[in-house]
């Protein structure tokens, strides 16, 4: 089963602050690559992080990666 959802962001942030995630600032830099057939330049992303107890930033902890964890966990709850 399939379940899409169309939520503006700040839900998505509250939601995540409720489970106790401190929202951050965050710039995700993706690196240049040259390929044999793929140039692509060096790329900035700005975007937020959802950490806990004071864990580092990282691409790992983008908050809409900890937001599909969280609400897979929920979903499981039901």
């Amino acid at each position: 089963m399939e379940i899409k959802m169309h939520l503006p962001q700040m839900s998505v942030i509250n939601f995540l602050q409720k489970k106790g995630y401190e929202i951050k600032a965050f710039v995700l830099i993706l690196e240049a690559e040259d390929s044999f057939l793929l140039s692509e330049p060096r790329q900035e992303i700005y975007t937020f992080t959802a950490t806990k107890d004071e864990e580092p930033q990282s691409a790992k902890n983008v908050y809409l990666n900890v937001f599909e964890t969280e609400i897979n966990k929920f979903l499981k709850e039901i």
